[in-house]
């Protein structure tokens, strides 16, 4: 009789936590990455990110980069590796794209670039299970507002607005102490 595997998607605690990429002290003269994971409405949210970054935050170059489907691993991560010095990715807000956004961070974090995922309040949990399922506890995710989409296009963008303050502390906050700070979080 063959033996039935059983995957449960939470942490080993025979595996220990693997570390986030160092960040930059500052965004100044970067090239940032945005992963659009292509789920609707990312992309309005990710674009008023892009803007702020660019005019506020003194980001040299936004890189963008786009999945062709929300529910699939990026198929990019080595050659975003070699062209960003940091990532915004996301946004996850249903129950398939929330996971492959984490890998997706997850999957970044280990290539050596600092990056932020974007998750609606809804699929925050589910996130962060995830990352904890391959060793990555601490993966920075921020909190948006559920749901993302709405018939207003400036409701969408607003929230992508009000998450750069938290995308740019995030990335230039220094590794161990934001390690620390995701390791044990809860999430809504």
């Amino acid at each position: 009789m063959a033996e039935l595997q059983l995957h449960i998607p939470t942490d080993n605690p025979e595996n220990p936590p693997l570390p986030l990429a160092q960040r930059p002290k500052s965004l100044e003269g970067i090239r940032l990455g945005i992963l659009d994971n292509g789920k609707e409405f990312s992309a309005e949210v990710l674009d008023a990110i892009s803007a702020a970054m660019k005019r506020d935050h003194g980001v040299a170059e936004i890189v963008p980069w786009r999945k062709g489907f929300p529910s699939k691993a990026a198929p990019f991560i080595a050659e975003m590796a070699e062209t960003c010095d940091a990532v915004v990715n996301g946004v996850g807000h249903c129950g398939s794209s929330s996971p492959w956004s984490a890998r997706d961070g997850v999957a970044l974090e280990i290539a050596g670039i600092p990056s932020v995922t974007l998750i609606s309040t809804a699929f925050c949990p589910l996130g962060h299970v995830v990352a904890k399922g391959v060793s990555f506890p601490a993966l920075p995710i921020i909190v948006l507002p559920h749901p993302i989409g709405d018939h207003d296009p400036d409701s969408v963008a607003k929230k992508g607005r009000d998450a750069v303050a938290e995308c740019v502390r995030l990335l230039t906050t220094p590794s161990e102490a934001v390690f620390a700070e995701y390791m044990d979080k809860k999430y809504p």
